[in-house]
C-alpha cells in the first residue's frame, strides 16, 4: 500500500504514523491533495504536516468535508514565477483595459477557493483542473484519500470542537515560523480572529454555525429506542420546551435502521438536519447524478425532525408577495435539502401533523404519530 499510497485509513495508524506517511508523499510529491469525509483527519493532520519543507495550505472554506492543498515549499517559489495569464481587470486607464499579471499560483489558489466552495464542481474537477495547469510544469498533484470506521469518524466529529482552537494556534504559529501561507478562516468550532495579520483564536459566536455538538443542548442515545419512541419524544421536547430536535434513519432493502442519536437544539431554530448529516454521516462535493453531495452509506437517508414555526414565518415576512395563508410544515430549506443531499427530509409538528419530501413516508409517519397523539388524548 505504501508503494502508491492513495487511501490511507487513519484509524488503522497513529496521528503520528499517519503523518509520517504523508510527509513521505510530500518528499516525493510538489502538490499533495488530501480528500475524505469529515473527520477523516485532513485538517489535523495537514496542520501536523507543515514544517519548512511546506510553503503553502489551502483548503476550501465555505463547507465541510473541503479538500486540503498542501504545496511544498520549493514548488511554491517555481509557481510564482510561473505566469498562468495576463488577466483583464473592469477598471481602465483612459481608454485602455488594465491587465494584471496571475502566476501560476494565483490561479491554483483560486480554484481551490471557487471550483470547490463557490460552484461546487466537487474533488475531481478541482484534481483535474489543478493537473491541467501544473503540468505544464512537469508536476502532477498527487491525491489522498483519508478514511477511517464509522464509529471512529463520529466520535473526532462530536469531539472535534474540543480541540479546535489548539489545532488553529498551531497553524498560526507555523506559519509564521516557517513563513506558509494559508488561506483557512477556521475549522469547526473555532475562528482566526485578526484574519488581517492572522493573530488570535477564539470559538465561534453564538450566531455562527459551527456543525459541532456546542450547537446542541443535549443528546438522547437512541440505542434500544424505536422510530415510534424517538417521535414521541420528539413531540414531548416540542410541547414542553419549544426546542428543535431530530435524528436520522436509514432505510435499506433489510428494512429501516435509526443511525444517529436523538440531538436537541439550543433553541427553536437549529438547523439540526444539516449537523445532524455533518457529524453521523458525511457528505462530499461529487456531483453524481448531477447532485451537489453524496454520502458514504448504503441505502436511502431521512432526516426526521420537529417543525419550526419561526424558522417558517421569517421566510414568509421576507417576501411581501407571498399572500398570507397557513404556513408549510415542510419549509423550503427542508426541500431544498432532500433534492441537494437526495434525502428525505420528513418534519413533525408539536401537535402530530406531518409532512415528508416523500408521499409514501407522509403516511407512515402519520399513523405512527397518530397512534402517539391518541394515546395522549
Amino acid at each position: 500500500m505504501n508503494a502508491d499510497l492513495e487511501i490511507l485509513d487513519t484509524s488503522a495508524h497513529t496521528k503520528e504514523e499517519s503523518v509520517k506517511l504523508l510527509s513521505k508523499e510530500l518528499e516525493k510529491n510538489p502538490i499533495l491533495i488530501l480528500t475524505g469525509p469529515q473527520g477523516g483527519g485532513k485538517t489535523t493532520l495537514a496542520i501536523q504536516m507543515l514544517t519548512g519543507n511546506v510553503g503553502a495550505y489551502f483548503e476550501g472554506r465555505a463547507r465541510a468535508a473541503q479538500p486540503v492543498v498542501l504545496i511544498r515549499k520549493d514548488f511554491v517559489e517555481k509557481m510564482k514565477g510561473e505566469l498562468y495569464e495576463k488577466r483583464k481587470l473592469p477598471i481602465f486607464e483612459g481608454d485602455e483595459p488594465v491587465f494584471v499579471d496571475v502566476s501560476v499560483y494565483d490561479q491554483v489558489k483560486l480554484l481551490v477557493e471557487n471550483i470547490f466552495d463557490v460552484m461546487e464542481l466537487g474533488e475531481p474537477e478541482l484534481i483535474r483542473q489543478i493537473s491541467l495547469i501544473t503540468k505544464k510544469l512537469g508536476v502532477v498533484p498527487k491525491a489522498i484519500e483519508l478514511i477511517a470506521s464509522d464509529e471512529e469518524l463520529v466520535k473526532r466529529r462530536l469531539t472535534r470542537h474540543l480541540d479546535a482552537k489548539e489545532r488553529l494556534s498551531t497553524l498560526i504559529e507555523k506559519e509564521k515560523k516557517y513563513g506558509i501561507e494559508s488561506n483557512l478562516l477556521g475549522i469547526q468550532g473555532a475562528k482566526i480572529t485578526d484574519i488581517i495579520n492572522r493573530n488570535g483564536v477564539a470559538d465561534y459566536s453564538d450566531d455562527q454555525i459551527s456543525r459541532t455538538i456546542k450547537d446542541f443542548d443535549r443528546i438522547i442515545p437512541t440505542e434500544g429506542l424505536t422510530i415510534k419512541d424517538c417521535l414521541e419524544k420528539m413531540i414531548e421536547i416540542s410541547n414542553n420546551e419549544n426546542k428543535e430536535s431530530g435524528f436520522l434513519v436509514l432505510h435499506t432493502d433489510e428494512g429501516e435502521k435509526i443511525i444517529s442519536d436523538l440531538v436537541v437544539g439550543k433553541q427553536t431554530n437549529s438547523l439540526i438536519g444539516v449537523t445532524l448529516l455533518e457529524i453521523y454521516v458525511g457528505f462530499r462535493q461529487n456531483r453524481a447524478l448531477y447532485r451537489a453531495y453524496k454520502h458514504g452509506k448504503e441505502g436511502k437517508l431521512e432526516v426526521i425532525h420537529s417543525y419550526t414555526p419561526t424558522l417558517q414565518e421569517l421566510e414568509f415576512m421576507a417576501n411581501p408577495w407571498i399572500p398570507p395563508a397557513e404556513l408549510p410544515i415542510l419549509s423550503s430549506a427542508d426541500v431544498a435539502a432532500a433534492e441537494r443531499f437526495d434525502v428525505i427530509v420528513s418534519v413533525v409538528e408539536a401537535g402530530g401533523k406531518v409532512e415528508s419530501s416523500n408521499k409514501k413516508r407522509k403516511k407512515e409517519l402519520e399513523e405512527i404519530v397518530s397512534g402517539i397523539v391518541g394515546a395522549e388524548e
